[in-house]
């Protein structure tokens, strides 16, 4: 009886992350209400399976990591980002095209998505960022035209959402409330969140601090569920945990931590109590 619980539970998974990708791109195109938007769950800088047990339906992966995945979750491709110094892509349109015809990435039933650039204009430096994410979208598109997929873009400073809307299908936002030293500041994810609205973006992730590094520091459970918290008053789709392993730093040495996450993972509607 346990293996066919088993069975059944891993049949469970495969449909809904099936359903998610289906219902990701009705969202995306028909603009569908809260309640039937699926919730997609990002485990960000990582492969390792043991992040289906906490609810993660999605592992960010270079394209020639696709075929580590297991059966029960799917990929967030990473196309080698923009370089924000240079202002360039760090892998070439002939080298996206390549990738993609190497490792079949357009027919891969492993594939939810594209992440086609993170924090590329965070310090000013790029002007023409937003337009290259545009390009680069398009070029993804046309390599991979199936629409059950999407293309995204990371940007976390909130002067820039309006630039960048409407470069991917879907942006991520990343903010960072929780400083070494100091308590959390309650006001910056509803300021994002007003200035999405301000902008126009109306298809986002949130990317949640889950990491330590520099002036950053792990939050507490109750600090990560405020995050949360705040995040769920919103219009956001999903979201990208920041970070399995960052700096050292590993995520699976938190387990209190990896608790919040899980509840909201499996229940994202589930309100968590506010900050």
């Amino acid at each position: 009886m346990a293996g066919l619980d088993t069975r059944r539970g891993q049949r469970r998974r495969l449909r809904a992350i099936f359903s998610t990708g289906l219902l990701l791109a009705a969202t995306v195109s028909c603009g569908h209400e809260k309640s039937a938007r699926p919730f997609l769950s990002v485990a960000l800088n990582t492969t390792d399976p043991v992040t289906a047990r906490y609810g993660y339906s999605l592992i960010d992966v270079t394209p020639e990591r696709v075929s580590k995945i297991t059966n029960d979750q799917r990929a967030l491709v990473w196309l080698g980002g923009y370089d924000k110094v240079r202002c360039v892509w760090n892998w070439s349109d002939a080298e996206v095209r390549q990738r993609f015809s190497r490792y079949d990435l357009a027919r891969s039933s492993r594939i939810v998505g594209y992440f086609v650039a993170d924090e590329p204009n965070t310090d000013l430096n790029c002007p023409g960022a937003a337009a290259d994410v545009r390009e680069r979208s398009a070029l993804v598109r046309s390599l991979d035209p199936d629409h059950r997929r999407f293309t995204l873009v990371n940007v976390d400073d909130p002067r820039q959402f309006a630039s960048f809307r409407g470069t991917t299908d879907v942006m991520s936002v990343d903010v960072y409330p929780c400083l070494v030293g100091k308590p959390c500041d309650w006001a910056l994810i509803p300021r994002a969140l007003q200035a999405l609205r301000k902008a126009g973006v109306t298809r986002y992730m949130g990317m949640l601090q889950a990491f330590s590094y520099q002036q950053w520091r792990w939050p507490t459970a109750a600090e990560l569920t405020g995050m949360i918290a705040q995040w769920q008053r919103s219009d956001w789709q999903g979201q990208l945990t920041f970070s399995w392993q960052y700096k050292g730093g590993r995520l699976a040495d938190h387990p209190e931590l990896l608790r919040v996450l899980k509840r909201l993972n499996d229940a994202p509607h589930e309100l968590f109590p506010l900050p």
